[in-house]
């Protein structure tokens, strides 16, 4: 195996040279750095990143609590940040939020080394947020965010709640059913919140009947839209608080024979690039254009380690509503 001291000895430099070609290139001319990284290619060179990782203190690794991928949002989410990573050097420890219980999984991951943590799993009143204050490392939130705020980004959940009820109010739907999940987290709480508020100021008459709340697994929300649909006064129009609810009630609509928008209309919100597709073509509510959440989440991640940032950083980011083929 090549070792950092065939690669000094080609080379015609100190080993220590070569370490910090490896760990802080900029400290190294570029003449003896371009010398040294050829020499490293033509010996097919590999640094050993666990020896990196004792004399640098840093492991090149952040860790990333995402919602379930079963979720297209978090699909997308997941292979932005895992690949803006990358680019930067680093590899990223992924966990997802429903594989095990709340208090395990937060107890592995903040076990372990990293640069950084990227979370959407928080709760608004999570009691996990403390420890998290206390690691001491950059972090933070994005689609979630905690009642004593920290760093966090988001879309504004009011306002896309309040869009998509005015939005089918104004193509004429008053019988309209909100399908959401756990009023515990900040995203689908201001969801709800905006969804009531539109409804209260166009005087549109609601109920605990025309709200269901659930976790979201396909199953349990296939049971809940069998039991809406029993409903003597059906709703016309579906609101699902993720693109993710959406699809499976495409899904299960379908399966029925339930033609959309004619029969049913729906909306989603998240916009994610899946449901976009031309046989799904759901309208939906995201952010504006040319902001996505994950990127600014795991950029602001980066920032905060290399330049060592303290300050909070805080971001709602408004909506647009995007209109397909659903209503």
């Amino acid at each position: 195996m090549v070792s950092s001291k065939d690669v000094a000895k080609k080379a015609g430099v100190s080993q220590s040279t070569v370490s910090r070609v490896i760990n802080n290139p900029e400290s190294v001319s570029k003449v003896k750095r371009d010398k040294v990284e050829r020499v490293m290619k033509d010996l097919n060179y590999i640094p050993n990143s666990v020896a990196r990782s004792l004399i640098s203190n840093k492991t090149n690794q952040i860790s990333l609590i995402s919602g379930t991928l079963n979720n297209p949002f978090f699909v997308e989410a997941t292979r932005t940040i895992v690949n803006a990573a990358y680019k930067k050097g680093f590899t990223v420890n992924v966990f997802f939020e429903e594989d095990v219980s709340r208090e395990n999984l937060y107890k592995t991951v903040f076990s372990q080394k990293s640069e950084g943590i990227i979370l959407s799993s928080m709760y608004y009143e999570s009691q996990y947020f403390d420890e998290l204050l206390k690691l001491g490392i950059p972090y933070i939130m994005f689609n979630r965010k905690h009642k004593n705020g920290g760093n966090f980004v988001e879309i504004d959940n009011y306002q896309a709640g309040y869009l998509g009820a005015q939005y089918l109010a104004s193509k004429g739907h008053t019988n309209i059913h909100f399908f959401s999940g756990e009023l515990e987290k900040s995203t689908f709480l201001n969801r709800y919140k905006g969804f009531c508020e539109a409804l209260d100021e166009l005087n549109i008459k609601y109920s605990d009947s025309n709200i269901s709340i659930t976790k979201q697994k396909p199953k349990l929300i296939e049971q809940e839209l069998n039991k809406v649909l029993s409903f003597k006064n059906k709703p016309t129009a579906l609101f699902a608080a993720t693109d993710m609810i959406a699809l499976t009630l495409i899904d299960c609509l379908q399966k029925m024979d339930y033609r959309i928008p004619e029969d049913i209309a729906i909306i989603g919100i998240d916009n994610t690039e899946t449901l976009r597709h031309s046989s799904l073509n759901l309208t939906s509510i995201g952010p504006v254009e040319g902001e996505h959440l994950s990127s600014i989440a795991v950029e602001q991640l980066f920032k905060m380690i290399e330049e060592g940032e303290q300050n909070e950083f805080q971001r709602t980011i408004p909506c647009k509503l995007y209109e397909r083929g659903t209503v």
